[in-house]
């Protein structure tokens, strides 16, 4: 519905601000869980491993980048003098998920994460985030 121009300013203003509040309002009551963001940037919500699938599965992996996050325990580290491999989900029916970096940073097989990197899906059960960032979810974003 376009808004009419309005010889008092004022009226236009006010309902201006409450359409505003009115879709600010709206987008409190369903938050979406979008685990996605523009490269380098924290998406809005980590997904939790069983949500992976579901949430991925209309992503296609494009000539842009897009970066993903999800937080779960590492079922995988490993170093190989100049690269960093962290794995995380992968138990049925989730998919893996691999985060490519260059430290471990002490991460241990348990330990909870949280990764983001850039996001890239080979096939339906396996996500590659690289380049990734991986950090404890109690520590704060370096």
């Amino acid at each position: 519905m376009p808004l009419r121009p309005s010889r008092h300013p004022a009226q236009s203003l006010l309902t201006a601000l409450l359409m505003l509040v009115s879709s600010a309002a709206a987008g409190q009551e369903s938050p979406e869980k979008n685990p996605f963001a523009d490269p380098d940037m924290q998406p809005s919500y980590q997904a939790q491993c069983h949500e992976v699938r579901e949430l991925t599965k209309d992503r296609e992996t494009g000539e842009t980048r897009v970066d993903f996050s999800v937080t779960g325990p590492l079922a995988l580290v490993h170093f190989d003098g100049t690269l960093a491999y962290l794995g995380l989900c992968g138990t049925a029916p989730d998919p893996k998920v691999l985060c490519v970096t260059y430290q471990t940073n002490d991460m241990k097989v348990g330990d909870v994460v949280t990764v983001a990197g850039g996001y890239s899906r080979p096939n339906p059960d396996f996500i590659v985030l690289d380049p990734c960032l991986a950090q404890r979810p109690d520590e704060s974003a370096q």
